[in-house]
């Protein structure tokens, strides 16, 4: 599988995301509905956050690209790690 990567450049924080997968579009929805994303949120207070629009709004579907000197023997999609922080 290939890597990943988006930067969060947000007014008030930022971080770094890297997902195995496919393509960019699969990354992209791993990122969208995996548990350890959901630690970006706790901010928002929601009983049942939309992970894949606060995903969308930290780290944009535009924004990935492919990490091209990494690689993954990892047989499914997955986030490899999500570092963010915020002020």
């Amino acid at each position: 599988m290939k890597v990943y990567g988006c930067e969060n450049d947000l007014m008030y924080g930022g971080g770094l995301i890297l997902v195995a997968a496919n393509t960019i579009e699969e990354a992209y929805l791993t990122a969208a509905t995996d548990d350890r994303t959901s630690d970006l949120f706790h901010w928002v207070g929601d009983e049942e956050p939309n992970f894949n629009y606060y995903v969308s709004a930290t780290y944009p579907l535009g924004e990935w690209r492919e990490i091209e000197h990494l690689s993954t023997d990892l047989s499914k999609p997955q986030v490899i790690i999500e570092n963010h922080y915020s002020e």
